[in-house]
């Protein structure tokens, strides 16, 4: 019976840190691309860009409360760079992740800044420097938590006359159930228009740079902390991610956009292909209908939905889950929508631009 305490308490910090191991991503990574790579800051034609997009996921796990991450951003062109071809972009992005019974929650708020560097003096391809920093705060909550008799009671768990034990919620916890660190990131973005009919984009972002400390005060949840000793990596690793979009136009009402994410962090990998077809539904009134597939190896399918119109832009997608998890989560998945708006409170250049705000 006294492994009982050590074995709980290390399978409790083992979910707590493989929980925290997972970086917020979205299917819709298009639709986030503050998070997807910095160098996406200010990579539009506008005065300012809004936007948000909500994830959820699990619901119907038993007694799971799934898990929530919504996120919200803004960024903005506010400066000519040195030569009249460049500018400066500047954006922030804030998201709050929470994940399941536990609560375990993760909050960021993050700025960033980028430089659009043209390629030619048409200004049909734009290479594009972006870096990113900001605060992250983890938290979790036990109180919804329950113990089977299996282990032998609470007091296997705790220490019934101490209200400062963490699993108690006591008013000492704080140190524990909390961790606060800075973060930052950096990315590459190649754009270019190939032609009248298409563009291309290749980007790269490297996120966690200083791979800073992240997880919890293990500290011990017993009176003797000799009782636990919990060993390994501290921080949090770099993760790669590279994506690209190619876009063209089939006819004068249909496009296509074939699309790829790849992430890889500490030996784990995604790879997310997605596959667009638009529809130009009303060319007048600038409505058009992005719908398509994807799929996230080893993990899910996606269903795809979006519409544009004039500079909004709506989408949503919803997850097959094909994972080991299909028998707990009747292969249902994740559900995501997103929006983005891109202001303009200027006149239209006489000079057409080349380089538009991503699409799909």
């Amino acid at each position: 019976m006294k492994l009982i305490k050590p074995l709980f308490f290390f399978l409790f910090t083992a979910i707590l840190g493989t929980l925290q191991a997972q970086d917020v991503h979205f299917s819709l990574f298009n639709m986030s691309p503050l998070t997807l790579n910095p160098a996406n800051t200010g990579a539009f034609f506008g005065t300012a860009r809004v936007g948000g997009i909500y994830r959820g996921q699990w619901y119907n796990v038993s007694d799971a409360k799934g898990y929530e991450t919504p996120s919200f951003y803004v960024d903005a062109p506010i400066l000519r760079g040195f030569r009249d071809q460049d500018w400066i972009g500047v954006g922030g992005a804030i998201y709050n992740d929470q994940a399941g019974t536990s609560r375990l929650r993760t909050s960021a708020t993050m700025i960033s800044a980028s430089y659009h560097l043209g390629l030619g003096k048409d200004g049909k391809s734009v290479l594009t420097l972006g870096l990113q920093g900001g605060s992250v705060q983890r938290r979790y909550d036990t109180r919804d938590l329950t113990f089977g008799d299996g282990f032998g009671g609470p007091n296997l768990l705790y220490d019934v006359g101490n209200s400062s034990d963490p699993l108690r919620g006591g008013s000492n916890s704080s140190s524990r159930d909390k961790t606060d660190y800075l973060d930052f990131a950096a990315g590459l973005l190649f754009r270019s228009q190939i032609n009248e009919q298409s563009n291309f984009e290749l980007g790269v972002a490297a996120a966690h740079l200083t791979q800073p400390k992240y997880l919890f005060d293990q500290g011990s949840f017993t009176e003797n902390q000799s009782d636990v000793n919990v060993e390994g990596a501290d921080r949090r690793p770099m993760r790669i991610t590279a994506h690209t979009r190619y876009e063209w136009a089939l006819t004068d009402r249909w496009s296509a956009a074939p699309t790829a994410m790849f992430q890889a962090s500490k030996g784990a990998t995604e790879v997310s292909l997605q596959a667009w077809a638009g529809y130009m539904v009303n060319p007048e009134m600038q409505v058009k209908l992005n719908f398509g597939l994807g799929y996230r190896f080893g993990d899910a399918g996606k269903v795809l939905l979006g519409l544009d119109y004039k500079d909004l832009r709506v989408a949503a997608a919803y997850d097959v889950n094909f994972s080991q998890l299909n028998d707990a989560t009747n292969y249902q998945g994740a559900f995501e929508i997103a929006a983005w708006y891109i202001i303009k409170i200027y006149k239209d250049p006489e000079v057409k631009q080349t380089i538009l705000c991503p699409k799909f």
